[in-house]
């Protein structure tokens, strides 16, 4: 079962969103080496203009809690027959959700996301499992 970005930012902002939450998660907790990326960058750039180091010491933290899943090779194909689709279609999704949602395709793991954006993804891909949480 896999958190992407939003998902993640949502739990660490608000406990409550958690529990209500943790009965729809079976099994391990992952995310992705794309969430993970995003999670740090933003971490990151708190730090070098706010001069604030809690919320990289807290997504650092996290992260390593976790089992982060990285993007593969097999994910790479997949990623790109996505993007393909949703192109042909004349639909726009960012990079990141796209390769998140390969790596857990790929991996055959579920997605947990608040991020209505993978809606778009399932219509071009039937492999993406995806559940959509309300925050």
């Amino acid at each position: 079962m896999i958190f992407d970005t939003s998902t993640v930012l949502q739990i660490l902002k608000d406990r409550d969103f958690f529990e209500k939450i943790k009965d729809k998660i079976d099994g391990e907790i992952k995310i992705t080496s794309i969430t993970a990326y995003e999670l740090l960058r933003g971490a990151i750039y708190l730090k070098i203009t706010k001069h604030s180091e809690k919320e990289l010491n807290v997504i650092l933290s996290f992260i390593s809690e976790l089992e982060v899943v990285p993007f593969g090779r097999d994910d790479v194909k997949i990623a790109a027959y996505i993007w393909g689709k949703l192109k042909s279609k004349g639909t726009l999704v960012n990079d990141a959700d796209i390769l998140i949602a390969s790596i857990c395709a790929g991996n055959r793991q579920k997605l947990l996301t608040i991020d209505e954006d993978f809606r778009k993804i399932k219509e071009v891909y039937d492999e993406f499992e995806v559940e959509f949480l309300t925050s």
